[in-house]
């Protein structure tokens, strides 16, 4: 299905009810969400890989999202049975764009542009031995704005619990563009396909060294010198690239930023409890990005890894990792 046909069907499923919160604009949204819900929803192409499972409508800006926690992940758990900060992430990412076709009224096909995401854990998540029926996310909606019936600008924050009980926190702001839009955004950039770059790419570090097994989920390659190295992602990879991407996907950032981040802090196993990121441009699929981390220990012990990205010698992504302990 083409991206103005998903638009069209999705507009003829929302039907709106006017937000308390926001006089000035119109909800567009449908009567109850879908369940399961469809992969199209949070921009995902396989099912297996749609963490969301239910969403509830609490009132106009307050909704309830549940989560399911996937048995087993090649980047959403550890070898030790414990869940990743990417987990968090794209639960954040996913329940995100959720609310915003579902309840916000943004059509398919329009493009999200983040600019800040985070979490923080102030208790452990279950483990993968432990029953559990997930998480569940209450997402409030913060800011709103709107050109015309489609959202523009939004920020979410979101209380992450399990079993019921709060374990932490998420926020998330971005913009929403639309493809006529995004178009003008890109220039002459590309927009609608990936070059073929996987003879291109660096060759991967050795995969243990980063906790993977697999060399296409190696999103570094060997550092050039000390604390800095290439990113690397590849197209065939379609844990990272499940759809056609002109640019370098935000879990394949997150992705880099943790196994720098590991490599970072002795003796190489980092289990971050909370992150803060910023996105100011996109990054190139054809372009070098080089990608460097420095450690920091703070007086109480907390041990927080800064990750930076650039390209072309421009700054386009910062990810700061922190946690409690190192291991």
């Amino acid at each position: 299905m083409t991206s103005s046909a998903m638009a069209s069907q999705t507009r003829g499923l929302y039907k709106g009810a006017s937000y308390a919160l926001f006089p000035q604009v119109k909800a567009v949204r449908p009567p109850v969400a879908p369940t399961p819900v469809a992969r199209e929803l949070v921009h995902r192409a396989q099912a297996h890989d749609v963490l969301p499972t239910k969403l509830t409508r609490r009132d106009d800006t307050n909704f309830t999202v549940s989560a399911r926690l996937p048995h087993r992940h090649r980047l959403f758990t550890t070898t030790d049975g414990r869940y990743t900060a990417s987990y968090v992430l794209e639960a954040i990412r996913q329940t995100t764009l959720l609310v915003s076709h579902a309840e916000l009224g943004v059509p398919l096909g329009h493009h999200f542009v983040m600019w800040d995401m985070g979490h923080r854990l102030d208790a452990e998540l279950p483990t993968l031995d432990t029953p559990s029926e997930g998480l569940t996310l209450d997402v409030e909606v913060t800011d709103l704005r709107r050109r015309g019936a489609v959202p523009s600008a939004v920020a979410l924050e979101m209380t992450i619990r399990a079993a019921g009980r709060a374990v932490g926190t998420g926020s998330i702001r971005f913009n929403i563009t639309s493809p006529a839009a995004y178009t003008r955004i890109r220039g002459s950039l590309p927009t609608t396909g990936a070059p073929d770059l996987a003879a291109a790419l660096p060759a991967p570090m050795d995969p243990p060294t980063v906790h993977h097994t697999r060399a296409c989920d190696v999103v570094l390659a060997a550092p050039d010198r000390t604390g800095r190295w290439q990113l690397r992602a590849d197209p065939a990879n379609t844990l990272f690239f499940d759809r056609v991407n002109d640019h370098i996907p935000a879990m394949v950032l997150v992705e880099a930023a943790q196994q720098a981040a590991g490599l970072t802090v002795p003796p190489g196993r980092f289990v971050p409890s909370s992150s803060r990121m910023n996105f100011s441009r996109y990054v190139e699929l054809d372009q070098p990005c080089w990608i460097e981390a420095h450690q920091d220990t703070a007086e109480d012990g907390t041990t927080s890894v800064r990750v930076t990205g650039h390209q072309n010698e421009r700054l386009a992504f910062t990810i700061e990792f922190a946690d409690t302990a190192a291991r």
